[in-house]
């Protein structure tokens, strides 16, 4: 299984808020600064589907369908293409339900975390953040992490709520609720096609 941290990827270019063409985002932004939902796309194929999917792609598609208008990747605009491309469904939700049947039945899902906001600490980020969740047992979900670091969960706010075993982290559906409260869709639930639709490599 791969994973992705955006932070090893500084010198990979991806420019995002091209709707300000003079913004430092679009005049030099790469990867590391803005490529969580990249990683967090690339890591969901590699699981769901046969083969490898370079960053470059997945880096190249969401500047083709213009998921880069704002700062880092609008995954509304992304994830239908992604399903197009390769031949995935995808469900947008806020509910935890969903969230839970999707790795249930074997799907993973893209969470939109929001980060501080007033009398909330984020937990996987202070800002807005894309994560992958690969499995879940009980109340537990398992994450793949696209910007993890050490200590990054020992801060004020922070601490208890997530264990790590790298690269895995491990943290309760409350938790998610919480650190997605100020994001809709909050979940981005991708399954494989089961109608026998073709993927591209």
């Amino acid at each position: 299984m791969k994973y992705l941290n955006q932070l090893e990827y500084e010198t990979m270019p991806y420019p995002t808020n091209v709707k300000e063409p003079e913004s430092s985002m679009a005049r030099n932004g790469n990867i590391a600064l803005a490529g969580c939902g990249i990683c967090s796309a690339a890591m969901m194929l590699e699981q769901l589907l046969p083969g490898e999917y370079a960053l470059e792609d997945i880096r190249d598609l969401a500047i083709a369908c213009k998921a880069n208008l704002d700062p880092g990747t609008d995954m509304k605009v992304l994830g239908p293409e992604l399903c197009r491309k390769y031949g995935l469904v995808l469900q947008m939700s806020d509910r935890t339900e969903d969230l839970l049947e999707c790795l249930h039945t074997g799907g993973r899902v893209i969470i939109n975390v929001g980060g501080d906001r007033e009398g909330h600490t984020g937990v996987f980020s202070h800002g807005g953040h894309y994560i992958l969740a690969i499995a879940c047992h009980d109340d537990t979900v398992i994450i793949l992490d696209p910007s993890w670091k050490k200590a990054k969960f020992d801060e004020p706010g922070r601490e208890g709520k997530v264990k790590v075993q790298y690269p895995f982290c491990y943290c309760s559906t409350e938790v998610l609720k919480e650190d997605t409260a100020n994001r809709t869709p909050a979940y981005y639930c991708f399954k494989r096609r089961t109608d026998g639709t073709e993927t591209e490599a």
